[in-house]
């Protein structure tokens, strides 16, 4: 499931072999591409504006530090991913103590052709979305923040975490699990209980989605989704809760950290 954030924004082969070879003009272009990939990723692993913009910082700095010596055998998403990872858990680590973020700060800028009510309701999904994320574990949220925020794929989001394939399918799909739970537990603890036949839908939603469901299967749980209002409601969350991933994966930036972002990049590129 290929959601387009980090993919949308194609890595070109030629502007990274220039940039290794110290072209200043196409470094410069090169880390101003992967700051917002990079400052999300951070912002909703650490929870805390100024960690983010540390992550960015540590991040950008070991990109232009170390891409010499990239080699291409993994692609360079999922290269800066690991870097960045690298970062949130260096901080991560000194934060039991730091006050979360604030949801409004984690919430990405309003396109400007938004009516109002549309603002508004990109507001309360990006609340929703806060919430939910921050109350999953943290291998659970990097996986989704990796797949279905930045579109790497399986096999990226593997190199990232240092995990093989199966893995990372495996934890996605808990984790996808874990967010729909956690996106609207009022489908738990309200409304008709699931009957204990019912299948597991929302793993087989997640298999389907990943391209893992036998044609079979597939059609087994369409059925049963379309006879049974709650698992229809699982099912409907869960897609709610990916399509809100994938809405904040292609959030504008501010202006302000744009400037920041600029700025370091301008000192960095310097140093070359």
């Amino acid at each position: 499931m290929s959601n387009g954030s980090a993919q949308d924004q194609p890595m070109n082969a030629g502007l990274i072999e220039l940039a290794k070879q110290g072209d200043r003009q196409a470094l410069a272009l090169l880390l101003k591409q992967i700051s917002p990939l990079i400052h999300r990723f951070g912002l909703r692993m650490c929870q805390n504006q100024a960690d983010a913009e540390d992550v960015l910082q540590d991040t950008l700095i070991s990109v232009a530090e170390h891409l010499p010596a990239f080699e291409g055998r993994a692609s360079l998403a999922s290269w800066v991913f690991l870097l960045a990872r690298t970062a949130c858990a260096r901080r991560r680590r000194g934060l039991k103590n730091r006050p979360h973020l604030p949801e409004e700060a984690a919430r990405g800028r309003p396109s400007e052709d938004m009516t109002p009510e549309e603002a508004a309701d990109q507001g309360e999904l990006h609340t929703r979305l806060a919430r939910a994320l921050g109350s999953i574990s943290d291998e659970h949220r990097e996986v989704l923040l990796l797949r279905d925020m930045e579109g790497l794929t399986a096999a990226e989001v593997a190199e990232s975490l240092s995990l093989n394939v199966a893995a990372v399918k495996s934890r996605l799909h808990r984790a996808r699990t874990s967010l729909r739970a956690a996106w609207d537990d009022v489908l738990r603890s309200e409304g008709p209980l699931k009957n204990a036949n019912c299948p597991n839908v929302v793993l087989a939603l997640s298999k389907k989605l990943e391209g893992d469901l036998a044609a079979e299967d597939c059609a087994t749980m369409e059925k049963h989704i379309e006879a049974c209002p709650v698992c229809n409601e699982a099912c409907s969350a869960l897609r709610a809760a990916l399509g809100a991933c994938r809405r904040e994966g292609n959030a504008e930036i501010s202006p302000q950290l744009r400037a920041r972002i600029q700025a370091l990049v301008d000192s960095l590129v310097a140093r070359r």
